[in-house]
């Protein structure tokens, strides 16, 4: 019996553990696996080089100049009963970084967009009032502004937001030259992995929890927790023997190769765990099911302690597992009515008598449970 159980026990924790990996990888897939990159650090860039092999990553840079704001990103909402409203995101704003080419004796400036929302947009008004005083200072006394770091993802600008970029750097003089060199790249602080921070926080701890469910699925399998309830179970009725029950169960009628229907207990698998159930302590039995979004099949199974078990089997299953117990136990209540159900919540003494207390008066005076012949039951 156990090594039975164990082995399917086991083919569910492993089941559960590749679909638990798959949904992990697919997580981080979605996010482009930028976890791993938050957990090394960002990528420190040199805007010298050829950022476009950055385009995607989790990124850094000390952003020198801010000169700016070109586009105000907005979201709109529709209203249900007409009108809408409009919130403000952030900002993008145009940037450069100041590189000396000593061999030359020249400087080059580097444009690139940085997105930040409005909550990390303190202070960078003033940092434009800098830049523009240390761009149009002719002496060389005013001190450039001091860089703000900044992180997030390093991504193409989208075709609308190219558009205004271009068109503000225009305004503003600034064309392409050997000196003047544009990037068409935007730093996105709200970003990572290509999803907004929230989602990708989300995705992330969703699956390192998922992988951990997955390595505790591996690791039990080498347990022997799928037999914690039948345990219990020995240890609160020490009267019983491990012994009488697996000579139970060899007898079992099978039910779905999940389901053992024993004379004295039924046994069951429910995803890793096993189950057991005293028959005697059975007083009702039914199918339930329910259609549609969150749809349900399950023999139900309720106890003299009005405890209920829900055991997932399809309406034949189900059928077969309870012509067992009207064969083998008469004290059991078999099938639903609506009737059946106001008696077991209002009045459960009423519930028992219908069949419970009865037979167990009967086998009390032949002396053992469960002898005589069962009556017949609608299922």
């Amino acid at each position: 019996m156990l090594e039975t159980l164990k082995k399917k026990s086991q083919k569910s924790r492993i089941i559960r553990a590749v679909v638990c990996t798959i949904i992990a990888v697919a997580l981080l897939a979605v996010t482009k696996f930028s976890l791993f990159d938050v957990i090394t650090g960002p990528t420190e860039i040199d805007i010298t080089s050829s950022v476009e092999d950055l385009e995607g990553k989790y990124v850094t840079i000390d952003a020198e100049f801010f000169l700016t704001d070109y586009v105000e990103h907005t979201t709109t909402t529709k209203k249900k009963y007409g009108g809408s409203t409009t919130r403000v995101d952030g900002n993008s704003y145009i940037v450069f970084q100041s590189v000396n080419d000593y061999e030359n004796n020249s400087t080059i400036w580097y444009y690139y967009s940085i997105y930040l929302p409005k909550n990390k947009q303190t202070g960078i008004s003033s940092k434009m009032d800098e830049t523009w005083e240390y761009w149009a200072d002719e002496t060389g006394k005013v001190a450039p502004p001091d860089p703000v770091k900044v992180k997030g993802t390093w991504s193409q600008m989208e075709p609308q937001v190219e558009r205004y970029y271009r068109e503000t750097l225009a305004e503003m003089g600034v064309e392409e030259t050997e000196y003047d060199l544009i990037y068409f790249y935007t730093l996105d602080t709200s970003k990572l992995g290509g999803q907004n921070i929230t989602l990708f926080w989300a995705c992330s701890i969703g699956a390192v929890l998922l992988v951990l469910y997955a390595v505790f699925c591996i690791v039990m399998t080498f347990g022997n927790s799928y037999a914690g309830e039948i345990n219990k179970y020995l240890q609160n009725n020490p009267s019983i023997s491990m012994a009488a029950i697996e000579a139970d169960f060899g007898r079992a009628h099978l039910v779905s190769n999940n389901v053992w229907v024993g004379r004295n207990w039924t046994i069951f698998v429910s995803g890793p765990g096993c189950h057991i159930l005293c028959n005697k302590d059975l007083v009702w039995g039914y199918y339930f099911r329910r259609t549609g979004r969150n749809s349900v099949s399950e023999m139900r199974l309720y106890t003299k302690d009005k405890k209920v078990f829900h055991i997932s089997l399809t309406e034949q299953e189900t059928k077969e597992a309870l012509q067992y117990y009207v064969a083998e136990q008469p004290h059991m209540v078999i099938g639903y009515t609506s009737d059946l159900e106001k008696t077991y919540q209002k009045n459960f003494t009423e519930f028992l008598n219908l069949r419970y207390n009865p037979a167990m008066r009967e086998a009390e005076v032949n002396g053992l449970y469960g002898s005589g012949a069962s009556q017949e039951q609608e299922i």
